[in-house]
């Protein structure tokens, strides 16, 4: 621009003693010269905007790389038994995880949804995982869960509760031995410690896994993991069972009473849990579970025996045999269980009082607690979409069959309550047009035994996990 400035001064100072041939060869010059500075003044403009583009491009890549750091995304993996959003914090490496889940359900039962009504439609819950890896080994690891979408009595048929699932401190010394203590999933069947939504295919957990394997449970207890080849090992100190720890009784789950759930639980005696696992060829896991645990008192005005609080009066052993095979759009499962309840007389006793099961006119016929619990599930779903459909997304169609007895032995010269058995026949789709996200729709025919009158539930359920 300098060079044009003076060439103008040059000009203007020689422009009369030029002849009209020089002056158009001196515009020339000036023209060409201008054209030679506004050309550089464009690319010098376009380096500009390049730049200014590069430096927001780093900026978005700096900021996406702070929040990968601070919330990664979900991978689907499972550690040590958890599922994959509750698994978060242990694939970060440090810092804070925040993961979570929820079940938003529709369901209509021709006999009784909820309290003789037919139609029930149920934020089942929200889950909040909140997590923090002090460093690569030292974890910790918490679910916090909303059920029924109030813990107001007022709202709706009445709320649910707010309340924590998970809670613990968590060191992995090396992958075949680590160590973990706080409120602790107890490590049985297949859905109470993997239950995230898109985990499994049908609208709602199978009974069984509800009403025998007590899911969702989870005790205050500290234990061992760890995977050695290919054996995946669990096994918990956990506080003992307590009658009424869990709320009230329910004949058609009994022992849903007896869990503490880490709520100021009683611990003057104490349970044994643990599982192991074996991956074999083709993605097939088989392995079993157990839980032995004495059962207590909760005393004072809760015992109708005037028991103190804390007292032994009984115990429960499960055992349980598990099968899961998840293979080319395959997912096939199977879970039983053995359920002994030592003294349950004892127990009915200090649960009922005088209102226990009076065998030989058959009142409060409801009130008495199993000796013996047994069952099992079949689970066989496939992904059509393998066969056709979009790429990335599923189209699972299952069918799952449920064989149980809540009460398949009870105390000798008592009746056993009406529908101690139950058959679940149970059919559907589940849509993912993500792998994070499920749309899932079924029928289930619950069979029960008589007089207790069978019932037909049709659901809906949008869920997701992240």
């Amino acid at each position: 621009m300098k060079k044009v400035l003076l060439a103008t001064a040059l000009f203007s100072t020689a422009v009369f003693a030029q002849t009209p041939e020089d002056r158009v060869r001196q515009l020339e010059e000036q023209i060409r010269m201008l054209q030679q500075e506004v050309q550089k003044l464009k690319e010098e403009q376009k380096k500009a905007e390049e730049t200014r583009k590069e430096t927001e491009a780093l900026k978005e890549e700096i900021r996406q790389l702070r929040l990968d750091i601070a919330m990664p995304q979900l991978e689907i993996k499972s550690y040590s038994g958890l599922g994959p959003a509750a698994s978060k914090v242990h694939f970060n490496p440090r810092g804070v995880s925040i993961g979570g889940y929820g079940e938003l359900v529709f369901r209509r039962n021709d006999v009784d949804a909820r309290g003789r009504a037919k139609n029930i439609a149920n934020m089942q819950r929200i889950i909040l995982y909140l997590g923090y890896a002090f460093d690569e080994k030292l974890k910790f690891n918490s679910e916090l869960e909303l059920e029924h979408a109030s813990t107001s009595k007022d709202h709706g048929t009445e709320g649910g509760y707010f309340k924590a699932e998970l809670a613990y401190l968590d060191y992995q010394f090396r992958p075949e031995f680590g160590v973990r203590g706080g409120l602790l999933l107890m490590p049985v069947g297949i859905v109470n410690e993997i239950h995230e939504p898109p985990t499994f295919p049908s609208a709602e957990r199978p009974f069984f896994e509800r009403r025998i394997m007590l899911s969702t449970w989870e005790e205050m207890g500290l234990g061992v993991y760890g995977t050695v080849g290919p054996v995946d090992y669990r096994f918990y100190l956990i506080n003992g069972l307590m009658l009424k720890g869990g709320g009230g009784y329910n004949a058609l789950e009994p022992l849903k009473t007896v869990r503490q759930r880490g709520a100021r639980a009683v611990a003057d005696r104490l349970g044994y849990t643990g599982r192991v696992d074996i991956d074999l060829p083709l993605n097939v896991k088989i392995g079993g579970s157990f839980v032995y645990a004495d059962v207590q008192s909760k005393g004072d005005s809760d015992s109708q025996l005037g028991l103190r609080r804390g007292s032994k009066v009984g115990s429960v052993t499960m055992l349980s045999p598990h099968l899961w095979w998840q293979y080319a759009g395959w997912d096939v499962r199977f879970v039983g269980a053995l359920v002994k309840i030592n003294d349950a007389l004892k127990m009915s006793r200090d649960l009922f009082g005088n209102d226990i099961q009076n065998p030989s006119t058959g009142d409060n016929r409801d009130k008495i607690m199993p000796r013996e619990q047994q069952g099992f599930y079949v689970q066989v779903a496939y992904d059509l979409f393998r066969l056709f459909g979009p790429e990335n997304q599923e189209l699972y169609v299952f069918g799952i069959y449920e064989d149980f007895d809540t009460h398949k032995k009870v105390p000798s010269g008592y009746l056993k309550p009406n529908g101690h058995k139950l058959r679940v026949y149970n059919v559907g789709i589940s849509y993912k047009p993500h792998p994070l996200v499920a749309i899932k729709a079924d029928y289930a025919k619950l069979d029960y035994s008589k007089p207790r009158k069978d019932e037909n539930e049709y659901r809906l359920t949008l869920g997701f996990m992240f």
